[in-house]
């Protein structure tokens, strides 16, 4: 008598089967979560970044910002112009105010704005001297000279650095005994600085007094020439 099959046996491939499915069906749900999204989708977000508004344009005429200028850097470039300006106007006042004529070819003033600040040379010329031949003692005119620069001063809130020069082989102060142009030139800057004062300019706005003898003649000109014989008065705006 044959022996039937075990019925149990008999269905383990289906059973494995199954499995087999249900494991592939999972495999499959798990990378359509996980694939990356159509490629419609991720056009149309290219686009919203490609077709972003662009910067604003300025079309007044001023200066257009850097982009990548940072804000700081323009704020510090618009105070540095407004700077200039303030000095320029200066600058103006004082021509103004000595009367300098700015077409005379040998002039008693030189004014100039160098490194953020005006830069007043003092010439003392044998037609119009700034001070009394040999001596510190101020002429007529240099005291009006120094009384305005101090009112400009005053006004603008101005911080000032005075020098004193001489002419290489300069004989003025000879007949003084142990006086020699560089005693000359200190002692020039040093009285100015007092007469300044004198005429209300606080004296920390002085911040200092140098006197160079002939050691630095103008540019291009010859040490022994007589305009070198000038003070120099740098004016320069206060810290706020």
């Amino acid at each position: 008598m044959a022996k039937k099959k075990d019925a149990h046996h008999g269905g383990a491939w289906k059973v494995a089967y199954a499995d087999f499915v249900t494991a592939m069906m999972a495999l499959f749900i798990v990378l359509w979560i996980i694939a990356p999204e159509p490629n419609d989708n991720k056009i149309v977000y290219e686009d919203e970044i490609d077709t972003a508004p662009p910067q604003e344009v300025n079309t007044q005429g001023g200066d257009q910002k850097n982009p990548g200028e940072k804000p700081s850097d323009s704020a510090g470039a618009a105070g540095a112009a407004q700077k200039m300006k303030d000095l320029q106007m200066i600058a103006d006042e004082m021509i103004k105010l000595l009367k300098v004529d700015p077409a005379e070819p040998e002039p008693s003033v030189d004014v100039k704005l160098v490194n953020e600040t005006i830069k007043v040379t003092l010439f003392d010329r044998q037609k119009q001297p700034f001070f009394k031949t040999g001596t510190s003692q101020l002429t007529e005119w240099g005291d009006f000279v120094l009384k305005n620069l101090s009112f400009l001063a005053v006004r603008h809130e101005m911080n000032l650095l005075l020098d004193g020069h001489t002419a290489k082989g300069n004989t003025e102060a000879a007949s003084r005994a142990e006086f020699g142009p560089w005693e000359l030139s200190i002692e020039r800057a040093t009285v100015s600085r007092r007469r300044l004062i004198s005429f209300d300019l606080p004296p920390e706005q002085v911040v200092r007094v140098n006197g160079y003898s002939d050691t630095r003649p103008l540019d291009g000109i010859d040490p022994k020439m007589p305009q070198n014989q000038r003070l120099t008065v740098h004016m320069g705006l206060m810290p706020k």
